[in-house]
């Protein structure tokens, strides 16, 4: 009897057990990233009234007659599936669709997570709400491609979005410039255009360019830059970041030829169109051949001789506003035409640019983080990856959301992965939800609540029997 009042008792501690877990669950419903754990049980040990004994010529076999002595908890397993989506719109929140933790450190050391809520710090670290920073890898200047970046995947640390040369764009120089749009066949014998370009300081210069075509060739035009004289010199008026005006001696623009007659200064490159509309070469004469060039260079350009405009009468003196003499700048009107139809050529500058400001930033799925730019330009900053277990249900809760490493997890390498490669994603303005289901947690409540009444009752029932045994001697 005493016996199976203390399998009671053991009965009413691991369903105890059991309801704490369950009551956990509920109560982290809520909770960003958390994962459900689940108890099993597992009988206890037995008393062996007798052993088991095998058949032989005069008698059967006997099976071993054994007492069980009550259940003890096998194991507490937290239970790692995917939660559900919560979106949040706020761009350093964090989801990782599939496997993975989030790395984050402390004095003590990495811990890892579920729960991507991250903000950026007044230092400009990217931390949890623990201030925990959260690590990754790095971005350094490419060397094979230069003003780019890329990322190395080393040893994780703390990353810092603001830090050094992350908060601006650095101004970039030129060297790539190109003409879309129609020359109109039938007229328009002279089109004017403007053409920008920079400096390796971010400055931007604006000349006028004109196209004349030729009277004894219809399909063929000139490219020429319009020049004004202005104290006795004949000079290129440039438009200096949109505003100021100044002047550049025709020797100072290399490749052309100044025809002062005319006021232009001309180029050897000039444009030949087919009977079809496309152009044919950009060169000293047309030939239809598809690999003809379909482009021009304009150099070198001498801004250190920039002049501007003083006194009365007109005179030129030096401004000093640039020491720089840009190297060759590539023109290229592969898609240009020339059919009956409206006037529409323009340039758009394909490379170079002024300095800016960081204005923002953003990650994508595989984690990169890049920062945007008040010039237009994107950097890559840095990479978010996660740590992978074998084991991922043997790592450690440390509480506010945190895991750490066990012997039975295995250990994180220090590095990590791209999610990419765990075939995971990350989901920027949003948060993974708990998985704990509501519906199996309640059902789990009405199982573990009968079976500790069932084990209450067995307790209740050999006090009974005991008490029996008591009223036998009055």
């Amino acid at each position: 009897m005493m016996r199976s009042m203390y399998s009671g008792v053991s009965g009413l501690r691991v369903h105890q057990t059991k309801m704490d877990v369950i009551s956990n669950n509920i109560a982290n419903i809520n909770t960003v990233g958390f994962k459900r754990a689940s108890v099993s049980f597992k009988d206890s040990f037995s008393q062996t009234l007798s052993s088991a004994s095998a058949a032989n010529a005069d008698r059967g076999g006997i099976n071993p007659q054994q007492i069980g002595m009550g259940a003890n908890v096998a194991s507490i397993v937290n239970v790692m599936g995917q939660g559900a989506a919560q979106r949040t719109d706020y761009g350093s929140d964090l989801m990782i669709d599939g496997d993975g933790f989030f790395i984050v450190k402390d004095a003590t050391g990495f811990s890892f997570t579920r729960a991507g809520v991250f903000e950026v710090d007044a230092s400009g670290n990217l931390v949890d709400p623990n201030g925990f920073n959260v690590c990754g890898w790095k971005a350094v200047d490419d060397p094979d491609n230069p003003g780019q970046q890329k990322i190395v995947k080393d040893t994780v640390t703390p990353i810092n979005i603001y830090e050094g040369e992350n908060l601006y764009s650095p101004a970039d120089r030129t060297t790539s410039i190109e003409f879309t749009g129609n020359f109109n066949q039938t007229t328009n014998p002279t089109q004017k255009n403007t053409m920008s370009f920079y400096d390796s300081q971010g400055n931007k210069y604006t000349i006028n360019m004109q196209f004349i075509k030729d009277a004894a060739n219809p399909n063929q035009w000139e490219v020429s830059l319009p020049t004004v004289n202005v104290g006795g010199q004949d000079v290129v008026e440039v438009t200096v970041n949109g505003s100021e005006k100044m002047y550049l001696a025709a020797a100072d623009i290399g490749g052309g030829t100044l025809d002062a007659a005319n006021s232009k200064i001309t180029f050897n490159s000039n444009l030949f169109f087919n009977n079809d509309g496309k152009l044919s070469n950009v060169g000293a004469a047309a030939d239809n051949d598809p690999n003809a060039p379909k482009n021009m260079a304009l150099a070198p350009i001498n801004l250190a001789n920039l002049q501007v405009l003083q006194g009365n009468p007109a005179a030129l003196t030096g401004a000093n506003f640039s020491e720089e003499t840009l190297d060759s700048i590539n023109i290229n009107f592969a898609t240009v035409t020339q059919f009956n139809s409206k006037v529409t050529v323009t340039s758009e500058t394909k490379d170079g640019n002024t300095a800016g400001n960081m204005t923002g930033y953003s990650i994508d799925a595989n984690g990169m983080i890049r920062g945007t730019y008040s010039n237009g330009k994107t950097k890559i900053l840095a990479q978010i990856p996660l740590a992978n277990f074998k084991n991922p249900a043997g790592l450690e809760k440390f509480g506010n959301n945190l895991y750490k490493e066990t012997g039975n997890s295995s250990e994180f390498d220090g590095i990590g992965s791209e999610a990419s490669a765990l075939g995971s994603k990350l989901q920027g303005g949003a948060l993974e939800m708990s998985n704990v289901d509501l519906s199996y947690e309640f059902s789990e409540m009405i199982t573990t609540q009968r079976g500790f009444q069932a084990n209450s009752r067995i307790i209740t029932t050999s006090d009974e029997m005991i008490q029996e045994l008591v009223n036998l001697k009055r």
